[in-house]
């Protein structure tokens, strides 16, 4: 396991679900951002639960390239922040409705089986990694496939 994805994981898997801004590309090639909740499995998959019927879903329905920003929040211990690029996909699967499911989504949708949730699950093709007061040159992952 390389540096870089010890780190992500590390720093991303310290609370159930970390903040992000996810950007994705509009029908006019504009970035849209917007900030999120999601979480990290050891295998790099991210997932971020969504309402099915949004903005995003249609963004990335149309262009699976998206970009996120995310990392330490902790000003008082300082860790590594990081930007992510990746291929995304919508899913309704039992699977990854369940491993992004957590109790705070429960203000907005009845519980894992509803229609209207879904998750962004997004692949990570690369990951530059920046440490905060590390100096200026990043460690970059990049995915084999």
């Amino acid at each position: 396991m390389s540096d870089v994805v010890k780190r992500i994981l590390e720093t991303l898997q310290a609370e159930p679900a970390f903040l992000c801004s996810l950007a994705t590309m509009t029908e006019d090639e504009r970035p849209s951002v917007r900030t999120m909740r999601a979480t990290i499995d050891v295998g790099l998959t991210i997932r971020m639960p969504t309402f099915l019927g949004t903005e995003k879903v249609e963004q990335i329905r149309a262009c699976e390239e998206v970009h996120l920003a995310c990392g330490s929040v902790d000003s008082d211990r300082p860790g590594s922040y990081f930007r992510i690029e990746g291929r995304a996909e919508i899913s309704t699967g039992a699977e990854d409705r369940r491993l992004a499911w957590n109790d705070r989504l429960a203000k907005w949708f009845e519980g894992p089986d509803d229609p209207n949730y879904a998750v962004i699950r997004i692949r990570p093709t690369r990951i530059g990694c920046f440490p905060i007061g590390g100096g200026p040159d990043p460690q970059i992952w990049e995915s084999a496939d």
